[in-house]
């Protein structure tokens, strides 16, 4: 029980918002370094629907971190509540990253390696 509890508060409090706000400042790098003005929008356009993505799975992890503070309020929990819910937030987290790695993969067949070490290069962060 003490781990799966462990193992649950790292997963609820252990997401955060520093891609999404790396995606706020994508703009520039990509105008800049990106050739293609077709290339630039669909670029754009992906990093625009990867934010909603993150913002909907925050909210919805946020929704999920509040009923499991809920449920360890609750004497009577059983382990296999848990474990139910920690499977869930497992789900959600695993949704994100599969769809931030295929936004990543869709953006890298978009452009050239050096427009692409360009946008993401330490300087531009």
């Amino acid at each position: 029980m003490l781990i799966a509890t462990i193992t649950a508060i790292f997963l609820l409090f252990g997401h955060g918002d520093s891609l999404e706000n790396y995606l706020l400042h994508i703009k520039k790098p990509v105008k800049a370094a990106v050739e293609s003005k077709i290339t630039v929008n669909e670029v754009l356009y992906l990093s625009k629907e990867l934010g909603k993505q993150l913002k909907a799975q925050n909210k919805e992890i946020t929704k999920l971190r509040d009923s499991f503070l809920d449920l360890n309020r609750k004497y009577n929990a059983k382990s296999a509540d848990f474990e139910a819910h920690i499977d869930k937030l497992i789900t959600a987290r695993e949704e994100g990253q599969k769809h931030i790695l295929d936004t990543r993969s869709a953006m890298k067949n978009l452009m050239t390696r050096e427009e692409w070490t360009e946008v993401f290069s330490l300087k531009n962060e």
